[in-house]
């Protein structure tokens, strides 16, 4: 497997002619009054549909999912057995999902309520992981990283991955 620097992604060249796209990096911008955010040219570039699903994520991010995603995360949501936890967490995930387009500007709207849950305002911080977007109030962000009990260190050092 190689590593390819494609210019505006991360390539995985497994020498059959496959490549995967990652959305990698931070990128900042502002949050307007009518709740409209830009997507990250870098990040447009890579989606292959205008339909993307946005949810509340973990630690108190959104999460800004491509169609194909989003797919993959709903089949394993109702492949769940029907337990009273298992119950609680699908209906979260539904009753806060969102479906957006990107604009003819490259912008999605971030509805109030999901904005209100994540604490965004005036600037948001989109941020890469490869297959899904976060989206974080920057200082609540830079807070989440400071204030963390883990160490990136400590934590990859018991993963098996060549880093």
């Amino acid at each position: 497997m190689q590593w390819v620097d494609s210019g505006a992604k991360w390539d995985n060249d497994s020498g059959g002619g496959e490549k995967m796209s990652a959305f990698i990096g931070t990128h900042r911008h502002t949050l307007d009054d009518k709740g409209r955010v830009s997507v990250p040219a870098q990040f447009r570039r890579q989606l292959t549909a205008e339909d993307l699903y946005l949810n509340v994520g973990m630690e108190g991010c959104l999460v800004l999912y491509p169609s194909d995603k989003w797919q993959e995360v709903q089949e394993k949501l109702l492949s769940l057995p029907r337990t009273k936890k298992n119950r609680f967490v699908v209906r979260n995930f539904a009753q806060n999902l969102k479906a957006v387009s990107v604009d003819s500007q490259g912008r999605i709207t971030i509805s109030t309520d999901l904005a209100e849950k994540a604490g965004i305002k005036g600037d948001v911080l989109f941020l890469g992981k490869f297959d899904t977007m976060e989206l974080w109030q920057p200082e609540k962000y830079e807070a989440y990283i400071s204030d963390s009990e883990f160490s990136c260190e400590e934590i990859v050092e018991g993963l098996d991955i060549p880093l």
